[in-house]
């Protein structure tokens, strides 16, 4: 009855799992790997998108810019830099196609987590979610102003310097909707890669922290989302033209040291 982490293949998210582990005392009994689901099938959703609302050239125009700025799509990937890093795993692991499968369902039913422990964009199904006396999740972005996949893209887009961060939050039914455990928030004096690496970096140490706590039975505190707040950032929303907004934007950032 320890931890079950679930979360998407990566280098940064091999090391948070070894250091989750380390920090609870061997106390991550699984890892579930969810394969990330296709690149294509997330463009074709933009083009069907683009399509619908008459932006379709302006959809292609974008992406080529996008192909042509090497540099343009090199700041974008500063909102996922961290210090954290690992080539294997030290708990063991289990890939699955789906995280909501049957196989995936009577795995967590025989380990009976006292937690699961999310890193993941899928969605858990409440069946799975009721294998787990508490499950926890990392959101890149602060809740409850900015829900979805693409929060602090849109944060940094709308320039809204006191939500850019991140949330620690339990999981219930719905997106985004738990309470919230932890928030850490983004210095935006700092140069754009700077900033996100030591944003990530502190997110990841608190989420152990919290982890480690609640496996270890102590109180963690907690309050309740307002849920006419904000909004939700889908990736459908992420179209090329807000890629290239975004990254001329991080671009002029880091080179004027002005957010």
């Amino acid at each position: 009855m320890g931890i079950v982490y679930i979360t998407l293949p990566g280098p940064e998210q091999r090391a948070f799992a070894n250091a989750l582990h380390k920090a609870t005392g061997g106390g991550v009994d699984l890892v579930i790997i969810t394969k990330p689901r296709s690149q294509k099938a997330g463009r074709l959703r933009r083009v069907l998108t683009a399509v619908r609302s008459g932006a379709f050239l302006q959809e292609i125009f974008y992406g080529v810019l996008l192909r042509m700025s090497r540099k343009t799509r090199e700041v974008l990937a500063y909102l996922r830099a961290t210090s954290f890093s690992a080539t294997s795993y030290d708990p063991p692991t289990l890939e699955v196609e789906d995280v909501n499968d049957a196989k995936t369902e009577a795995r967590l039913k025989e380990l009976a987590p006292e937690l699961i422990v999310l890193w993941t964009g899928a969605i858990l199904r409440p069946n799975i979610l009721a294998t787990a006396k508490k499950v926890i999740n990392f959101h890149t972005g602060i809740l409850p102003y900015y829900r979805g996949s693409v929060a602090n893209q849109f944060a940094v887009l709308r320039r809204d310097t006191k939500r850019i961060g991140s949330t620690i939050h339990f999981v219930v039914a719905g997106v985004d909707r738990g309470d919230i455990i932890a928030q850490a928030y983004g210095d935006t004096t700092k140069p754009p890669r700077e900033m996100f690496c030591e944003l990530n970096d502190a997110s990841l140490n608190l989420y152990i922290d919290i982890a480690r706590k609640i496996l270890a039975g102590e109180d963690v505190h907690r309050h309740a989302q307002d849920q006419k707040e904000g909004e939700f950032f889908a990736l459908k929303d992420w179209t090329n033209r807000m890629r290239w907004k975004l990254g001329r934007q991080l671009v002029r950032w880091e080179r004027t040291g002005k957010f």
